[in-house]
């Protein structure tokens, strides 16, 4: 079983290997030679003011690669900020420090294959489905990138739309200016684009072509009123556009379903940040922290990108209308696919480390 952590990952993951894999894998979904469960989130009250213990768990497999991957998360979760204009942050043991693993199973033989970190790997994965949306919805002459964030996924995007269109500029705005200017300084140096920090999220979303919310907000950063036609829209949850947007925008499509949906949740669960359906421990005074969010019934009927690439839906159909994928679903089957590139690759180029299968398995029927 190889064990590969974000600094290997770093060395075979390539953004054109990410996109590659990842329409392969719409292609599977469409075809119905995939699974994928949503994420179920499962929260503790801890010791920690204000916070709680969030275990998150996703997992997918496609019949093309024979594997199942299996992700979890374990993380400390708050949500600092005045109603409106909350933010999630999390942490696992202390800030700056996290816990995301990706266990993958052989599909042929049920052998743990591979345990990976998900850091690096993850941030390849959503950038890579936000490049899908732009390949597929975004204006072929599209050249200036909105950005709203300036953390690491909104590195991954610019990689991601550089990879599909030809960017030549983009506008970021952090609520923090120094991390706009500093991102505009990385990736100015390494894309060799115009990269201009502005002072609002407002600004940086006029007179552009694509629209990237990549913000840790659980409430809207780009407001509906701010679409200018031949627009694209993308982000990182459903939370930073507005209850409506679907019906707002000309073409409306989901990366897919993100969470089971459930009309009556049992007792303990509900909807929680995100949207993730939460298993939720605690007495009601504790539990009043864990912001609610209901699924938005606009995007539980929205079409799949799946769909749009299989030829089942329609996308744009003129330079004027505005798009928007909600870059957010089958995340199980997206982290399978990108797993098994890793994985295969790392073991041709002999990266990584060795751990023993018997560790894992047992003699005892369970």
């Amino acid at each position: 079983m190889l064990l590969l952590r974000d600094d290997d990952v770093q060395k075979v993951l390539t953004m054109p290997m990410t996109l590659e894999d990842l329409e392969e894998t719409q292609k599977e979904i469409f075809r119905g030679n995939a699974a994928t469960m949503g994420r179920i989130d499962v929260y503790l009250p801890c010791e920690r003011p204000q916070s709680y213990y969030r275990w998150a768990l996703m997992t997918g497999g496609a019949k093309r690669d024979g594997f199942v991957v299996a992700r979890m998360l374990s993380d400390i979760v708050s949500w600092p900020g005045e109603k409106g204009q909350q933010r999630e942050d999390k942490h696992c043991i202390q800030p700056g420090t996290y816990c995301g693993l990706l266990f993958m199973f052989s599909a042929r033989d049920g052998m743990p294959a591979a345990l990976i970190n998900d850091g690096y790997l993850q941030h390849m994965r959503v950038a890579g489905g936000a490049g899908l949306g732009v390949k597929y919805l975004a204006r072929k002459d599209s050249q200036v990138v909105g950005m709203i964030g300036s953390g690491g996924m909104a590195r991954t995007y610019i990689e991601a739309f550089a990879a599909v269109r030809k960017i030549t500029k983009v506008k970021v705005y952090s609520t923090k200016p120094a991390n706009a200017r500093q991102y505009a300084k990385e990736m100015s140096e390494k894309f060799h684009i115009e990269i201009e920090p502005v002072g609002s999220a407002r600004e940086a979303t006029k007179g552009v072509d694509i629209v990237s919310c990549c913000t840790s907000s659980i409430d809207p950063v780009f407001k509906t009123a701010w679409l200018e036609p031949g627009m694209h829209v993308t982000d990182v949850t459903w939370d930073e556009t507005e209850p409506g947007f679907a019906g707002a925008v000309d073409v409306a499509i989901k990366m897919g379903e993100s969470t089971p949906h459930l009309e009556n949740p049992p007792p303990g669960a509900f909807y929680a940040a995100h949207g993730f359906l939460g298993y939720v421990a605690g007495q009601p005074e504790e539990k009043a922290i864990i912001p609610r969010r209901p699924p938005r019934q606009e995007i539980l009927k929205m079409p799949m990108l799946a769909d749009l690439i299989g030829g089942k839906v329609k996308g744009r159909t003129d330079d004027k209308q505005t798009t928007w994928l909600l870059n957010l679903g089958v995340m199980g089957v997206q982290f399978e696919a990108v797993c098994a590139a890793v994985y295969h690759e790392a073991k041709k180029k002999g990266i990584g480390r060795e751990i023993p299968i018997e560790w894992f398995t047992q003699s005892i029927r369970d």
